[in-house]
Parts: C-alpha cells; sequence; structure tokens
C-alpha cells in the first residue's frame, strides 16, 4: 500500500461521515500523514417579503454557516486528540458538492480521500446520484469509501 502523506476528509458531520472521519485518523495515524478535513458550504439565500420588519429584501446566511461549520471542525479536531496533523478548510461552492471536494484535493496535494458513503439506493440514487460516487470517477488521487456500520 502507498504511503499516503496527505489525507483528505470531506464532511457533512452525518453519521456516516464520522464513521469516515475516523478510518482517515487512524490512516494518518499509520501514515504520519496530514488530515484535512473538509465542509463545504452552498450559498444561502433567503428572500424575504416582510418590510414591516424592516429586513432586506434579500437574506444571505452563508457567513454564519461558515461560521458554525469551523466551529464544529474544532470539536472535530478536539475529540481526534493530539497525535494528528490536522488542518481544517471550510469552502464555500456554487458546484456540486464533489466538484468542489475534487478541486480541493488538487489544490492541496491529497494522496487519498476519505469519504463516507450515504447509500443512497433505488430511485434517490437514480436521481441524485452519490457525491462519493461522483468523487471516486473524478478524482485524481486514490479514495477510499466507508459505509456507516448500519448501513446495509
Amino acid at each position: 500500500m502507498p504511503a499516503y502523506r496527505h489525507i483528505l476528509i470531506p464532511t457533512d458531520f452525518s453519521e456516516t461521515a464520522e464513521c469516515a472521519l475516523h478510518t482517515a485518523a487512524e490512516l494518518a495515524r499509520q501514515n504520519a500523514a496530514d488530515l484535512h478535513l473538509l465542509h463545504i458550504v452552498a450559498p444561502q439565500l433567503y428572500y424575504t417579503e416582510m418590510p414591516e420588519i424592516m429586513l432586506p429584501p434579500m437574506v444571505d446566511l452563508t457567513d454564519q454557516m461558515k461560521l458554525a461549520a469551523e466551529e464544529r471542525l474544532q470539536k472535530a479536531v478536539g475529540l481526534l486528540g493530539k497525535d494528528i496533523r490536522i488542518h481544517h478548510h471550510v469552502r464555500e461552492a456554487f458546484t456540486r458538492s464533489a466538484d468542489a471536494i475534487v478541486a480541493a484535493a488538487e489544490e492541496l496535494a491529497i494522496e487519498l480521500i476519505v469519504i463516507g458513503s450515504h447509500g443512497h439506493s433505488g430511485l434517490m440514487h437514480v436521481l441524485l446520484g452519490s457525491t462519493a460516487e461522483r468523487v471516486v470517477h473524478e478524482a485524481t488521487c486514490d479514495v477510499l469509501v466507508v459505509k456507516h456500520k448500519n448501513s446495509a
């Protein structure tokens, strides 16, 4: 198995992503690798029609979402221990999450992406596809897909 020095773990803070995070952390320990945690924030614009409360016609919640993601990533870093070099990144993306993950991996010279599988099945998979599946097909580095312990 190749020695991975830079491992990326994209997270949406789901249980499946948490399983992938622990797998990535163990691989980082085994390889003395840097672990990069990544959360993608889609711009969140809300239009309001309540002039009586003097809100602007459009409210942008993206910055608040980025701050909340930063806090959650910091908490995850604290839980993983001090024996791993951990970097965390919050990116705003106007594209699919998979595209943003692949772009971040290339920018950060990542050698392995560890990503959780959400296990879409049937019609949902046909309609929506899977971020993990897209990352597997589009990434230029190795990708490890981790299933949630309770998923079938």
